[in-house]
């Protein structure tokens, strides 16, 4: 057992590999991991950022944890504001269509006007609504 765990620790180290520049006799360089005829150890490094500094990364856990209740919030928001904007159009939808479902009824409309007095609707403007009616109920679902 400490065997197997001393091998796993082992195993686990950095590897450090050594990388060897070559020219060939055409004048063409090439790279490897091992000696030969030719060739001459480098020291091949990352290229440093645009800023000119190379700095470790510091696990910033208090960070992270509020970036992600971030996007969290700002998800749990998007899905709110979806969500009222498909209660709105439901609410519209099932208001055009008691308005529809009322004027293809035949029941005489009536509407008042400034003094009072019954004006029932004719048939002509029932067609004209019900036709806008109908423009509008292809928007809903």
């Amino acid at each position: 057992m400490k065997l197997a765990a001393l091998l796993v620790l082992a195993l686990s180290l950095p590897a450090h590999a050594q990388m060897y520049k070559c020219v060939d006799e055409g004048g063409h360089a090439y790279y490897r991991d091992q000696p030969g005829a030719g060739c001459r150890e480098v020291d091949i490094r990352a290229s440093p950022p645009m800023s000119g500094t190379v700095r470790e990364r510091e696990p910033d856990f208090a960070s992270q944890d509020a970036e992600l209740r971030r996007r969290m919030l700002q998800r749990d928001a998007a899905a709110e504001k979806e969500r009222a904007q498909r209660e709105r159009l439901e609410s519209r939808c099932a208001s055009l269509r008691r308005q529809d479902s009322i004027l293809s009824s035949g029941v005489p409309i009536v509407n008042y006007d400034d003094r009072g007095e019954r004006v029932y609707m004719e048939d002509s403007e029932r067609d004209r609504r019900r036709a806008r009616l109908a423009e509008e109920l292809r928007s809903c679902p």
